[in-house]
């Protein structure tokens, strides 16, 4: 009796001793194989991380720069050092050549805030050399060489002066100093590990605060140009649709940099666009305008706390400056 899954055995033989039929089978498999390495090379690689959510390595950046870091501000400068390496490796580029930039007028230079751009730069190094000298006198331990701790005293006594200028760190940089003279001990140890991270907590947060200022500076130089725009004197013509009155007033915008106890509680000016927020005792008011006719008129709309609402139509009337020569206060007038 002959079973079933002899036949089909049998018949499988006589299929694959035919040459044709092995070719072909063999053509699918390779086919097959290639259709499923094509489909693993398209599946996209994961995004790398970008500076729009974590903050760059700081700690690493220090560490790659330690040699230069560590001779300020002898030997280089901060600017230069900020130019050149620290600004690019901390996404900061446009800054780095920016600071860098030659032949800038004074009134670009104004405009784009050299000025605080450069103290930023600095600050920001400043902190970075800090936050080297605090993980040098860190990474020393209870075991440090002698030669070791012979070239962290000799920094510190370099860099106390420079470091400490505007601080409170000359006291923890002149303990620290004085306890890595001598070999470390149970004793010492935790004053040394004491006096380092108050150097380190300052570091810290001037890193963060100088290179957030650095990475928001584009930002800053717009909102500057917005302010300039506006500065001036403007007739408005309100009117409340929750009463339908009609209402004049003269609202005076100064030079940035002026302010006053009538001026808007909040301006921001992102190209044509005005918000202002005004806080009285009688509430909150938001204004939402829009520069029109060469940005010599506002029109928009408000709102406010007391459930008024509608539109607002501005003329500029005056410049920035009065006949004096003087920037005029930022007030607001109702006629």
């Amino acid at each position: 009796m002959w079973s079933v899954s002899f036949f089909y055995r049998k018949k499988v033989a006589v299929v694959m001793s035919n040459p044709f039929v092995r070719l072909f089978i063999l053509v699918c498999c390779v086919i097959s194989l290639f259709s499923t390495a094509v489909r693993a090379e398209e599946v996209p690689a994961p995004p790398q991380p970008t500076l729009a959510n974590r903050l760059p390595a700081f700690q690493e950046v220090a560490r790659t720069n330690a040699a230069q870091l560590s001779a300020l501000p002898a030997q280089g400068d901060a600017l230069s050092l900020f130019k050149t390496a620290i600004g690019p490796q901390l996404g900061l580029g446009d800054a780095a050549m920016t600071v860098g930039a030659k032949g800038l007028t004074k009134a670009m230079s104004q405009e784009l805030l050299i000025n605080d751009l450069t103290q930023s730069a600095n600050e920001l190094v400043r902190g970075l050399a800090g936050w080297q000298l605090a993980y040098t006198a860190r990474d020393l331990g209870a075991s440090g060489a002698a030669e070791s701790r012979e070239a962290l005293h000799k920094q510190i006594e370099a860099q106390t002066a420079w470091l400490s200028d505007g601080t409170t760190l000359a006291p923890a940089l002149g303990r620290l100093q004085s306890l890595l003279a001598a070999a470390p001990t149970e004793e010492t140890v935790p004053l040394i590990g004491g006096a380092v991270a108050q150097v380190e907590a300052w570091a810290i947060d001037t890193v963060h605060r100088e290179w957030f200022r650095i990475y928001n500076w584009k930002d800053q130089v717009r909102q500057q140009r917005g302010l300039v725009r506006l500065c001036g004197t403007w007739q408005w013509s309100i009117h409340n649709h929750q009463n339908h009155r009609e209402e004049k007033t003269a609202v005076i915008f100064a030079p940035p940099g002026s302010v006053s106890a009538t001026s808007p509680a909040e301006i921001t000016v992102l190209g044509d666009s005005v918000y202002l927020r005004w806080e009285t005792r009688g509430g909150v008011q938001e204004d939402s305008l829009l520069f029109s006719g060469e940005g010599q008129r506002l029109e928009g709309t408000f709102v406010n706390t007391a459930g008024g609402w509608g539109s607002i139509t501005g003329k500029r009337t005056a410049t920035c400056f009065n006949e004096g020569g003087k920037a005029m206060s930022p007030r607001r007038q109702h006629h």
